[in-house]
């Protein structure tokens, strides 16, 4: 496509994610930092925002009327045969991705903003990537903090040496999930929140080598997890450690990343640097003085604001141009729940390590539920 041409972009979801999450826009005032898939690709010259699909008549007809859309349907698949869409958001349950990625790619879309997790397995994951391929669309997986500029600047520190060489990295992702109100046949808060945590860690050491880990149900009347503690060891010698629940009353989601020389802090508990310094004391038995290092806290670079899924579909507007691939396409997003698949396997099989690459097929959850874990 032409460069001065404009993509038309429909929408599968019109809840939180799709429409909900930004205000009523202001004519002629664009908001450049939306938090929704309409708001991002509202923002953008060369889109447009001309279709949306839901189920619920009062989300459907509330986000026509918030962003002026006329072509409205409840069956997805009437608006993808109607519209002749360049662009298919997809801000579903994740047990829907699987069919309605399939079914936008089949019917022409150029470009698949699909929502975290991928998929609920990786027999699901791997259909939806072998379909995109096949059919040259360009499929993106909303891990939004691959477009965080204060990620970006975390990873940009690490490579630069400002920590020293990356030791460990830990996650912390409790609280998150909107319970009681989110349903959760499928989706734990590993799948529903820690996929970001697997997501960032890759993103700062890269291919996982190995899983252990724990997926319990503590008191939460789910039948999915309520709680995993998880050891992820990389190819290039880094360990990720996952506390993950849904027992705490707050919401926290944190990355701190640990370094011979110092540590980043990255997340809801506020961003910081620390580097390590000399403290020289005398050492009472020998008389002599000992070099002892400590942390103390440094400058965290600013970066400027930005809006994650606004850069998100920024990039894969332009990728669709060149050709080029995305930061966060379906091979990552597989990654991120294969890694939790490990988990739930490790668990399954009395917390054993769990080597990587796992083999394409359906979620352990199942098997656990047959072994009572669930």
């Amino acid at each position: 496509m032409a460069k001065s041409e404009i993509y038309r972009v429909g929408l599968i979801g019109c809840g939180r994610i799709g429409s909900e999450w930004d205000p009523d826009p202001v004519p002629g005032t664009p908001n450049p930092f939306p938090l929704t898939h309409a708001g991002a690709f509202t923002l953008l010259p060369r889109t447009q925002l001309v279709a949306g699909a839901n189920r619920s008549s009062r989300r459907l007809q509330a986000f026509g009327r918030k962003w002026g859309v006329q072509a409205l349907y409840h069956d997805y698949r009437e608006m993808l045969a109607n519209e002749r869409l360049d662009i298919v958001c997809i801000a579903t349950h994740p047990e829907l991705h699987e069919e309605e990625v399939i079914a936008a790619a089949e019917a022409g879309a150029k470009g698949i903003f699909c929502e975290k997790p991928i998929a609920l397995s990786l027999d699901e994951a791997d259909a939806m990537i072998e379909t995109c391929n096949r059919a040259g669309t360009l499929l993106l997986v909303n891990h939004s903090r691959r477009w965080s500029a204060v990620y970006h600047k975390a990873r940009e520190l690490v490579r630069e040496g400002a920590i020293g060489r990356l030791l460990t990295m830990v996650g912390t992702c409790q609280g998150v999930k909107p319970n009681p109100a989110w349903r959760a046949d499928e989706e734990g808060p590993l799948l529903h929140d820690a996929t970001h945590t697997f997501d960032m860690f890759r993103f700062f050491a890269g291919d996982a080598q190995w899983v252990v880990g724990t997926a319990a149900r503590r008191w939460q009347p789910f039948p999915v997890e309520d709680e995993s503690l998880s050891i992820v060891q990389f190819k290039d010698g880094v360990t990720g450690v996952a506390v993950v629940n849904e027992l705490t009353d707050y919401a926290r989601f944190d990355i701190e990343l640990q370094g011979t020389s110092g540590k980043i802090m990255l997340g809801s508990s506020g961003t910081g640097l620390w580097t390590s310094v000399r403290s020289a004391t005398m050492d009472r038995e020998s008389d002599e003085t000992i070099d002892w290092q400590k942390l103390e806290p440094g400058t965290f670079p600013a970066v400027p604001e930005n809006s994650s899924i606004a850069d998100a579909a920024r990039e894969l507007v332009a990728c669709m141009d060149e050709g080029k691939p995305v930061s966060s396409d379906g091979y990552d997003g597989r990654a991120a729940i294969e890694i939790i698949m490990a988990i739930y396997e490790s668990q399954r099989q009395g917390h054993v390590q769990i080597s990587l690459p796992l083999p394409s097929g359906p979620s352990p959850i199942h098997l656990l539920r047959e072994d009572g874990t669930f």
